[in-house]
Formats: C-alpha cells, sequence, structure tokens
C-alpha cells in the first residue's frame, strides 16, 4: 500500500479538520489569556514610563528651585571696558563711579649681553625671589644660556617666572618675567657666585618693568592692592581691573533681576500644573493607562500638600506660596489669587512685590532644607531614583513581559508537541481505515467472481 501523505486520503475522513479543531481548542482560550496579559503589562509599563517622565521633568524645574542664589540674580551694567563685574546675587542695588588709575603687573629683568645664547655663563645657583616667593636654580660650568632659561622654567618650584632669550643686533639677553604684581613683589635675582653676575645682580630694569600695584576708586574712594580683582570694596561686588579708565571712570550699575524671579515662578506654576495633568490623565477611570493606581494619587496628594503648608522655620517674611501670591484652583492646579481686599494684596501684586524686596527670602522658601522645592524634590526623587518605587516597579514588569514571552514559547512548544501526537493517532487510525477499506474492496470483488450476476 503506498504511504499515506495527508490525513484523510486513506480513509475518506476529514481527518486534517479535526486536528485544526483540536489544536484550536487548545491554543485560543490560551493565546487569548497571554495576549491579555501581555497588554495589560505593556499598558502599564508604559504608564509607568510616562508617570517617571512626567516627574523627572518637573524635578528637573525644582533642581533650578533648589539653588540657593536661584532668585538673587541681579543685572550689571557697565559704561566702560576698562572694569568686569560680577556679584553674588546679594548686593544692594546703586549706581558707582569706578576710576582705573592703575594696573597691577608683574616685573621684568634683563641680564647683561652675551654674544650668543650658546655663551656659558658661569657655574653656582640663583636665587629668584619676589615678595615672600623664593626658589633657587643650579647653574653648572656647561650650561650655556639656553640652558639657563630652560633650568628656570623647568622648577617645579617657580612661583611664576620664566625665562626667555632675545637675540637683538646688540647680543643676547636673558630675560625674567614674574607674574606675581603688586609694587612688594618686584622680582630680585641673587647670587653668591660672582660667576653668575650678569645674569643676576648685574640685571638692568626699566620703570616700566617694575611690578605695580592696582589702584581704582569708587566713589571718590581710593582703593589700592597688590592684584587687580576688588572684592567686596562694594559688599558682594567683584570688580576686575581691565584697562585704564584714561580719565573717564566706568559707570556700574547694580539692580535686581526681576525677570529671572519671575520667569522661575512662571516655570514652576506651568511645571506643576503640567505634572497635575499628566497624573490626573495616568490615574483617569476609563482611559488611564494606570488608573486607580495608588502611587499616582499618593504623589499627587503629596505634592498637593506641599503646595498648600506653611513652611516653618523661615527667617524671610515669606512662608507659603499664597505669599507670593499663588494658589489652587478647584482642579488642583496652581494660579495667581484674583482675591483682594482692605488688607490683602492681589496675588500679582503679591508676587512683584516680592520679587522687588524679597527676592532672598523666595529663595528661602523655596530652597531652605524644609522649602517648598526641597520637600516635592524629595518626595519625587524615593520614585525615580535608582532604587526608587517606581524604577522597582519597572523591573518587576520588565521580569513579568519576560515571563510572559517564556509562556508564548512553552504554549508554541507545548502546540507542537500536542499536533504531532494528534498526527500520528490519525495517522495511524487513517491507515487502519484504509486498510479495512481495501479488504473489504477485497471481499466485495472476490464474492462478485464467486457469483457473477445472471445475464
Amino acid at each position: 500500500m503506498a504511504n499515506i501523505t495527508s490525513l484523510g486520503i486513506g480513509s475518506g475522513l476529514q481527518l486534517e479538520s479535526l486536528v485544526t479543531a483540536f489544536i484550536d481548542a487548545e491554543a485560543i482560550p490560551n493565546e487569548i489569556r497571554l495576549q491579555e496579559k501581555q497588554d495589560s503589562l505593556e499598558l502599564e509599563l508604559s504608564g509607568v514610563g510616562s508617570f517617571k517622565s512626567a516627574l523627572s521633568s518637573f524635578d528637573t524645574i525644582l533642581d533650578k528651585l533648589t539653588a540657593s542664589d536661584a532668585f538673587n540674580k541681579q543685572k550689571v551694567s557697565v559704561s566702560s571696558s576698562a572694569i568686569e563685574v560680577t556679584t553674588n546675587g546679594f548686593a544692594s542695588n546703586g549706581s558707582f563711579s569706578v576710576d582705573v588709575q592703575q594696573l597691577a603687573k608683574g616685573s621684568q629683568l634683563k641680564s647683561v649681553a652675551y654674544g650668543a645664547s650658546t655663551d656659558l655663563v658661569g657655574n653656582g645657583t640663583l636665587t629668584l625671589t619676589a615678595g615672600t616667593n623664593t626658589f633657587d636654580v643650579a647653574i653648572d660650568a656647561a650650561d650655556d644660556l639656553s640652558a639657563v632659561r630652560d633650568k628656570i622654567n623647568q622648577q617645579a618650584e617657580s612661583f611664576g617666572v620664566t625665562a626667555n632669550i632675545i637675540n637683538g643686533d646688540s647680543g643676547s639677553y636673558l630675560i625674567f618675567n614674574s607674574t606675581i604684581t603688586g609694587a612688594a613683589n618686584n622680582l630680585t635675582v641673587t647670587t653668591s657666585d660672582a660667576s653668575l653676575n650678569n645674569i643676576s645682580v648685574n640685571n638692568t630694569q626699566t620703570a616700566e618693568q617694575i611690578s605695580t600695584d592696582a589702584i581704582i576708586t569708587v566713589d571718590g574712594e581710593t582703593i589700592t592692592q597688590d592684584n587687580n580683582i576688588f572684592k567686596n570694596i562694594i559688599e558682594d561686588v567683584t570688580i576686575t581691573a581691565k584697562e585704564l579708565s584714561s580719565g573717564t571712570p566706568a559707570v556700574l550699575t547694580l539692580e535686581q533681576d526681576e525677570e529671572n524671579g519671575a520667569d522661575l515662578l512662571n516655570e514652576f506654576v506651568a511645571g506643576f500644573n503640567e505634572l497635575v495633568d499628566q497624573l490626573t490623565g495616568l490615574g483617569a477611570s476609563k482611559q488611564g493607562r494606570l488608573a486607580f493606581d495608588a502611587s499616582v494619587r499618593q504623589v499627587k496628594q503629596q505634592i498637593t500638600n506641599v503646595a498648600i503648608q506653611t513652611v516653618s522655620g523661615l527667617s524671610g517674611p515669606l512662608s507659603a506660596l499664597t505669599d507670593l501670591g499663588l494658589e489652587l484652583d478647584k482642579d488642583g492646579k496652581l494660579q495667581i489669587s484674583t482675591f483682594t481686599s482692605e488688607n490683602i494684596a492681589t496675588g500679582a501684586d503679591r508676587m512683584s512685590n516680592a520679587l522687588q524686596n524679597n527676592s532672598e527670602s523666595i529663595g528661602e522658601l523655596f530652597a531652605s532644607s524644609n522649602g517648598i522645592a526641597t520637600q516635592m524634590s524629595s518626595i519625587i526623587d524615593s520614585y525615580i531614583d535608582f532604587d526608587g518605587v517606581l524604577e522597582q516597579r519597572e523591573t518587576s514588569l520588565e521580569e513579568r513581559l519576560s515571563g510572559v514571552a517564556d509562556e508564548w514559547e512553552a504554549l508554541e512548544s507545548r502546540l507542537r508537541s500536542y499536533e504531532d501526537t494528534l498526527r500520528k493517532q490519525f495517522t495511524a487510525l487513517d491507515t487502519t481505515i484504509a486498510q479495512y477499506n481495501a479488504t473489504g474492496d477485497f471481499l466485495t470483488s472476490s464474492l462478485a467472481n464467486l457469483f457473477p450476476k445472471n445475464e
């Protein structure tokens, strides 16, 4: 008998349909279960990702507000390039006249002329000094002018002295330059070895090569020091002298940067409201990817509680967002209050007054150890840090999805095995029936030959 290559050929029965029906009956319920499980986990994982992203975005804004000088920014304007000015944000507003009369500079020394840079100079020890700074250089008899230059420049103890060689029409000179400024810090080179006098005690120096102090006047008051950076001459201000004023003093104006503070507050309000919207959407009962999620509700409540509470222990006049004119609306989002009374200014006026007169207090309200931004950031970090609630939840969901993938593989393997079993069983049935059919056909043919019909 020929081999059966398709179920049912031998028996004439619809065995392929039966195999398909049995496999579908086993596969479809399991596939529906696994797909629903996978879809649910993927939806939750997507929701957790959006949850983390929303918190991270707001935390970026909070990071700006937790900086101690966030609201202490000042506008600095200077009418001349003679000075550069910076502040720490706490300087008082005002206008000042600054006259740069002299710049602090280092000194220079010039050796006696040599015939060439290859000339030997003697041997012994050079001592280079500027004020309280000093270091020694050992000179060997075989050292020429170039070697002396290199030894000076390679000294680890150098306080800022460099040596160069100038080859001019009148000879080669060793030039010493010191970066140490101030009239009391003029560079000297000495030696106890007379053979080195031409690069030490016999050095020359012009008046322009002598180190000098910096001298400025601020509103007519003279200040002298040994460098060009004047700190706290005007309290909380650093003035760097860059060039002489040439008879026209620079006008320095300081004023509080209210625009910076307003921008930070607006960014905080917008970020808070965006977070509230996203949490509301994620936790929505019908369409939310994290519907009825406890973490979403908890974070929203915690952030809201911080927004409406009074911050204790502050030194300034501001202790709550209401002092800045901010309040929560019926949807739990921040807005500028429109309420006013005889004793209470509008929210816009309260905010403007705080930005103009209490910027340091605003910073304390947000950035102190129990400030609003500090507390909110701490809450968020407990969720999004590497060991936070959402990180752990995300890891768990990914592991469960990996388990679903394993279940898919196991189901596929089980169905293949089940199909192989069914085919073996139905193949045996098909073969048996085919054999019975063949036997029946043979018997029918034989009986017909034994008992032919009468013609």
